[in-house]
């Protein structure tokens, strides 16, 4: 039986090389080329050592526990137990997930046929069946772009999620409770009254008025009268603010004047009557986490410190 070893060091040397940087990338540790290479490169010596006769040794669980350590050791170093067992257990995680897809996808594709030339020896050459081969060179890679891409979205959903708050709006009689997103970037105020502004999706809007008239509302930038608007008694709480963004034609936007934006965030609440409500007549989130944006200067000083 002809086995080739160095084919498979190098398999597994490209394996644990990227095991080790997605390792990095989810915990956002600092890129050491130099320790990942040589961590990588010690990682692959157990594929000579299970040809020797300390292979008895190296399929024993402690060991492999014990080995794994000291790969992570050489990768990341140790500063304090906590930041190494974060990178330790993130380390068996990545490995766990992307063996575990890369297996799915074989599994998935694999016929009878397919399962039983892995074991079948080719006039004694062992080498493992073609497709196997493929499909781990090419396979693996793209399994862990795709785990490195999931972990990335996670990410900016959790970041995200710890930016969005509670608001309630309150228009005249009618009161809207939405959920917003505290946007840094958004720095847009009422040129005149220099009052902070915040976006909001008119289909919000539309739950406590009619969608006719938060229509016409859109329309007062192109001349439209607000015929409705005045039956409502909100015509004078219209106001225009110079607005120009990417892909939009008109550089006005429709904002109304509220009597008040509540914002509740993480336990305290701020409470603003000088702020404007821009209007956007599309969604803002494409997974509808959130329906407004809101501008920074609408949470720095809570009227409420802390609810209990």
């Amino acid at each position: 039986m002809t086995v080739y070893l160095d084919l498979i060091w190098l398999l597994n040397f490209g394996i644990d090389y990227l095991l080790i940087a997605l390792t990095a990338i989810v915990l956002k540790r600092k890129f050491r080329h130099i320790r990942f290479l040589l961590a990588t490169f010690f990682a692959s010596l157990i594929v000579f050592a299970m040809f020797t006769s300390f292979a008895s040794i190296v399929y024993q669980p402690w060991f492999k526990g014990l080995f794994s350590i000291l790969i992570v050791w050489i990768a990341f170093g140790y500063q304090r137990l906590r930041f190494f067992m974060q990178n330790l257990a993130m380390f068996y995680f990545v490995t766990f997930m992307t063996g575990g897809g890369l297996f799915a996808l074989h599994y998935f594709w694999q016929t009878e046929l397919d399962i039983l030339s892995i074991f079948a020896p080719e006039n004694g050459v062992f080498i493992g069946s073609q497709f196997s081969w493929f499909f781990v060179l090419i396979g693996f890679p793209l399994v862990w772009y795709f785990s490195k891409q999931r972990f990335e979205t996670i990410e900016t959903k959790k970041i995200q999620a710890e930016q969005i708050v509670e608001i309630r709006i309150v228009i005249s009689d009618k009161e809207l409770n939405v959920k917003g997103l505290i946007d840094t970037g958004n720095q847009l105020v009422d040129p005149i009254t220099k009052s902070p502004v915040m976006i909001l999706e008119t289909s919000q809007l539309k739950q406590v008025y009619s969608s006719e008239m938060v229509d016409e509302l859109l329309k007062v930038v192109d001349g439209h009268e607000t015929t409705l608007a005045e039956k409502e008694g909100i015509a004078h709480r219209v106001r225009i603010i110079p607005y120009r963004v990417i892909g939009q034609s008109n550089p006005f936007l429709v904002a109304i004047k509220p009597d008040m934006v509540e914002i509740m965030n993480h336990g305290e609440v701020f409470q603003n009557e000088k702020v404007l409500i821009g209007l956007q007549d599309g969604e803002l989130s494409a997974d509808g986490l959130f329906t407004s944006i809101i501008h920074p200067k609408l949470v720095i000083n809570p009227t409420v410190e802390k609810l209990a």
